[in-house]
């Protein structure tokens, strides 16, 4: 139904032409997206992209209809929005990308510029892979810097967790960096052991003599550091199942690291002689401090409770490493001997995920620690946590019949926590049934 121009005369401007795009009044020119018919106007289209200005006003210009096939109709609606109203709602990473590729068809560079905001704000752990998959065409320079370094500050994990995921694009960027937290033997295994995943998906036998000519074709073998190693290391990466060293190669590289003056680059055509090692890159800890919000009951640990269990949720995938929990509260007793207020910790704790009961990491921690106060518990390494999904933080305490019970003093803290777009959930469980407080004070993370 068309509006009359006594329906807008009292709308703003933006208010008007989006009634154009929605009503289709006066509309001149059609296009056909996919099948799917999209009417536009010419004028506001020309004046918006120097491309449909040649089209439809240029000396090739033509009444035909347009027919579109590299861009899906929702991309191309999304287009139109924000030429008529100036504004678009991009709601994922691969959304973002591909209207970063209809905005520069169309030489739209403000929506360009939306586009790559957008990926800046919202890469992650979780969708970094993704980010550098794609061509260097869709790139932007700034963007890509950052990602890489996201990569790399998490390459152990990922390299890891996700090796069918990364294409030759990703892989050819990650192993150009000299800042990686990665071992290089890691790092040439995981390589090679790339190439039969890569040669699976592509239909290519997984011989060796194919898996050696993707590495040759993508540049890879030139970026492995080979002499940074230890003679060890080359060792196990010659057994390796996924070896892809020559023989003569191999002998090379270890009569380098034995007599390393002696040697020229010319005994290394195919292989990368740089004999520094990458450098580790520094991870950029967050504190959440759970605020208390009120008082409440302490909790009794005896026989019969003797466990206390958190359940965390974060809303895009960390890595964490630390705790912070209350000690016991002074024996009553103990005010009256006047005697050192100390005590022997002895807890258990395990990271829990719920959806499977994979027990994530257990340890033990013992350490004599003061009454009525707090204590800081760094894991002996990081504990990835996956987005959208419960985990629990469990506490348990193996208590003997001849042993009084004790206490610790808690309080009820807040449920939840943001920080950095990083939205944490939190549900404290006790096995006493009675007990609403909070065991865990605060945590940790990076993302």
């Amino acid at each position: 139904m068309g509006y009359k121009m006594g329906d807008l005369k009292n709308n703003s401007l933006y208010d008007r032409i989006n009634k154009l795009l929605v009503s289709y009044e006066w509309s001149d020119c059609t296009f056909f997206v996919c099948d799917k018919k999209f009417k536009a106007h010419k004028l506001i289209l020309g004046i918006s992209s120097p491309v449909f200005e040649a089209m439809f006003y240029g000396p090739l210009s033509s009444n035909n209809d347009v027919i579109i096939t590299d861009i899906e109709p929702d991309i191309f609606q999304q287009m139109l929005n924000y030429i008529y109203t100036d504004k678009v709602d991009i709601t994922t990473i691969e959304e973002a990308f591909e209207l970063l590729y209809v905005s520069r068809k169309y030489l739209l560079d403000p929506l360009s510029e939306v586009c790559i905001k957008y990926v800046q704000l919202n890469v992650n752990i979780d969708n970094v892979i993704t980010v550098l998959n794609y061509p260097d065409y869709m790139q932007d320079k700034q963007l890509l810097s950052s990602s890489i370094q996201l990569f790399c500050k998490h390459a152990s994990y990922l390299l890891r967790e996700h090796k069918k995921n990364i294409s030759s694009f990703c892989l050819q960027k990650i192993l150009t960096s000299n800042d990686m937290n990665i071992s290089e033997k890691e790092l040439i295994n995981f390589t090679f052991e790339w190439t039969t995943n890569y040669c699976e998906v592509n239909n290519i036998p997984t011989d060796f003599q194919s898996r050696r000519e993707i590495v040759n074709k993508h540049g890879l073998f030139k970026s492995l550091r080979f002499l940074v190693l230890s003679e060890n290391a080359v060792d196990e990466i010659i057994s390796s199942a996924h070896n892809l060293l020559l023989p003569q190669e191999s002998a090379n590289i270890k009569q380098f690291l034995n007599e390393p003056v002696i040697l020229s680059s010319s005994n290394f055509e195919t292989i990368n002689t740089l004999t520094i090692p990458r450098n580790p890159l520094k991870l950029q800890w967050y504190l959440c401090h759970r605020s208390p919000v009120r008082s409440a009951t302490p909790a009794i640990i005896d026989t019969n409770h003797n466990y206390i269990h958190c359940k965390l949720k974060v809303n895009k995938s960390i890595f964490f490493n630390y705790l912070n929990i209350p000690t016991r509260m002074t024996p009553v007793l103990d005010y009256c001997r006047n005697i050192p207020k100390e005590y022997y910790e002895n807890i258990s704790i395990s990271l829990i995920s719920e959806s499977d009961n994979t027990v994530i990491t257990h340890f033990k921690y013992t350490d004599k620690v003061d009454y009525d106060s707090n204590i800081d518990i760094e894991f002996k390494e990081p504990c990835f946590i996956k987005k959208d999904s419960w985990y629990k933080i469990c506490f348990h305490w193996q208590i003997d019949d001849c042993l009084n019970s004790f206490a610790y003093g808690i309080q009820c803290r807040d449920t939840a926590y943001t920080n950095n777009r990083i939205y944490l959930e939190f549900e404290d469980i006790f096995s006493c049934s009675d007990n609403y407080g909070s065991f865990v004070r605060g945590l940790k993370f990076c993302s």
